[in-house]
């Protein structure tokens, strides 16, 4: 067996490192909060960039003649996107209806077998990918709209907002691009993408420049969306 690394694999490499390293530091700022909670924004982005530099890792091995691709492969990478999405879902479901907690795991649920069902039984990986993209689109296009709001009313100055939805463009944007940068043979662009996404998100969700002592109303994602919609 012959490994074979190129610049494009080597763009992955250093994605998943970026991805991985801060992911473990966003798990080490949820841990260092004084009442974490399951829900907590550095938690569910943490949740998201691991799982993201495990897909990504998966995606490499054919390029390097490890693994053979294959429809099973692709269906157990689909399986593993899970972890990239659906941290989304409850940032969103907690933040947007808070009225409605008893129902989240239900929609949450919902939502998996979804997922799931298309995962495993989709006949192939383009209609895996047909059938998963518009979820994946529609929450991060909710995660741009809620970033979008606490941005404009300055509420939830825990984390940089602005940043977090920049962040969130630059991915809405890399999707699109994915398949031409493929085409062209520049997917090291999308790899660059990506990693810049999580930096930005990450040093959004830390705000080193955040004065701590701020109070809870303003620091509390659900009060701070209820007041804007309210």
């Amino acid at each position: 067996m012959q490994i074979v690394i190129d610049m494009t694999t080597t763009a992955n490499i250093a994605t998943i490192i970026v991805s991985a390293v801060l992911s473990v530091y966003l798990f080490s700022l949820w841990r260092r909060q004084e009442n974490p909670l399951l829900t907590d924004l550095p938690l569910m982005f943490g949740i998201t960039f691991m799982t993201q530099a495990v897909n990504n890792l998966i995606l490499i091995l054919p390029a390097m003649n490890i693994i053979e691709a294959s429809l099973i492969l692709f269906r157990f990478r689909s399986l593993v996107i899970i972890g990239t999405a659906f941290p989304m879902l409850v940032v969103l479901v907690t933040i947007w209806l808070p009225r409605f907690k008893k129902h989240h795991s239900k929609i949450i649920g919902a939502l998996a077998v979804y997922w799931t069902a298309v995962a495993l039984l989709a006949p192939n990986d383009q209609v895996i990918m047909m059938m998963h993209l518009p979820v994946i689109a529609a929450l991060t296009i909710g995660m741009i709209v809620t970033f979008s709001i606490t941005w404009k009313t300055g509420r939830l100055k825990e984390v940089r907002s602005g940043l977090i939805v920049i962040s969130f463009l630059f991915g809405l944007v890399g999707q699109a691009a994915k398949v031409p940068l493929m085409n062209m043979g520049l997917d090291v662009l999308g790899h660059l993408n990506i990693a810049i996404v999580t930096i930005l998100a990450t040093l959004g969700l830390a705000n080193p420049w955040y004065r701590r002592g701020a109070s809870a109303s303003d620091t509390a994602p659900e009060h701070a969306v209820a007041t804007v919609a309210g």
